[in-house]
């Protein structure tokens, strides 16, 4: 039996090439689970910053509503000077303004789970009651009519979940 020289390069050849294949696809696997880490990491800084935003504007929302309180009262009950009723005009158009913060908070969360820029479902699942409150809220009713709101991410969102249960 003669074995010649070009048999054993091809030989030594064929085991490298086999090789580097096994190891191509050991290491387009650890790529593909280190980009995956990757995503959910970018995933989970998204959501942190989208609820530490719709956290701050409910805050300020919240904080004018509560200084606002007693001069409503005092509106209520017909006895708020000159001063209280320029004072509550001042707060009542800040209390529009962050309400209107609020809603382009949660819009531009919705746009990001439309765009799959985060986990839907981790989304869903903190959202959802959220949005509903928001549309199912007789105070905001006029931000969300569906001919004529700027909100169409959050109606969109909003109707996906309500015709999906």
């Amino acid at each position: 039996m003669n074995i010649n020289v070009s048999d054993i390069i091809a030989s030594i050849s064929l085991i490298v090439s086999i090789g580097a294949v096994i190891f191509a696809k050991l290491s387009s696997s650890k790529a593909n689970s280190i980009a995956q880490d990757n995503l959910n990491l970018q995933f989970g800084m998204v959501e942190l910053e989208m609820r530490q935003a719709i956290e701050n504007a409910k805050s300020k929302v919240n904080e004018i509503n509560i200084i606002m309180a007693p001069l409503i009262a005092k509106q209520d009950a017909g006895n708020i000077d000159d001063e209280g009723e320029f004072t509550l005009k001042s707060y009542s158009k800040s209390f529009n303004a962050a309400v209107q913060t609020l809603m382009n908070t949660y819009d531009d969360a919705c746009s990001k789970y439309i765009d799959n820029k985060v986990d839907k479902n981790r989304f869903k699942k903190n959202y959802k009651y959220e949005i509903r409150n928001l549309l199912e809220n007789k105070e905001l009713k006029e931000y969300f009519d569906p001919l004529t709101s700027r909100y169409k991410p959050i109606l969109n969102v909003y109707t996906e979940w309500e015709n999906s249960e």
